[in-house]
């Protein structure tokens, strides 16, 4: 697994916020293949549903996941909106994704056009098809339908993430929170405001790991059905 020196990482030092807006795309290609260092494996689909196995993403959430979420429809609740029930797909992307930006940066990059890859881009070293998103959202559909490619069409409609991190950073459910509160653009996903009116999520997946947090809300009743707390 290639890991990207610290020295290297600086200019990421504080924490940056990512949002991605459009709302239409085409499906991705399926990719598998294996980190250098260990294997990345896929949860087990069946006929029941997604099945991950203990211990790999979309299995459990940790303690700070689950605030996170909680935080979230506490915010949603204090303004009249409906709670967002808990995602296993989804939470299995935003899983995958914090790890993927955390030990692979694929932010870190740039496109043949030398336009910088946000948070929303994906490595070439996981068991999924790798992405640069750039602000012009020219290569978006590669990563609007992750929750079908990384579920194997378990999860059947596109997702939308919001993002937060940077190396230097830890997060957390309340910061994280916090933050995308103060910037109107985030706020409006979370709440269903601005270009996301009518939206009214039924499926929202969370994911926290190091230096990243991302959100995924879904369009459509997850399923895969919810998950639970990790047990210690």
């Amino acid at each position: 697994m290639q890991k990207h020196h610290r020295a290297s990482r600086r200019h990421l030092a504080s924490a940056v916020l990512c949002v991605f807006f459009t709302v239409f795309g085409a499906y991705a290609l399926y990719a598998s293949e294996q980190t250098q260092d260990s294997p990345i494996y896929l949860p087990l689909v069946t006929k029941q549903g997604f099945l991950p196995a203990p211990g790999e993403p979309g299995y459990c959430l940790t303690a700070e996941e689950t605030k996170l979420a909680t935080l979230i429809n506490a915010y949603r609740t204090s303004l009249g909106l409906p709670e967002v029930p808990l995602s296993r797909s989804l939470s299995s992307v935003a899983q995958w994704h914090v790890r993927d930006l955390e030990w692979n940066h694929p932010n870190s990059g740039s496109d043949p056009r030398g336009l910088p890859c946000n948070m929303h881009s994906w490595s070439d070293t996981g068991s999924w098809t790798p992405v640069c998103y750039t602000s012009d959202h020219l290569y978006a559909d590669g990563m609007w339908f992750k929750p079908r490619e990384i579920t194997k069409g378990v999860y059947s409609t596109h997702g939308f993430e919001i993002a937060m991190g940077g190396d230097g950073w830890t997060a957390t459910a309340a910061a994280s929170l916090a933050a995308w509160q103060s910037s109107p653009p985030h706020n409006n996903v979370i709440i269903e405001q601005g270009p996301w009116v009518g939206y009214q999520w039924p499926a929202m997946g969370v994911g926290i790991y190091e230096g990243y947090a991302v959100v995924w809300f879904g369009r459509t009743i997850d399923p895969a059905g919810t998950l639970a707390t990790c047990q210690p």
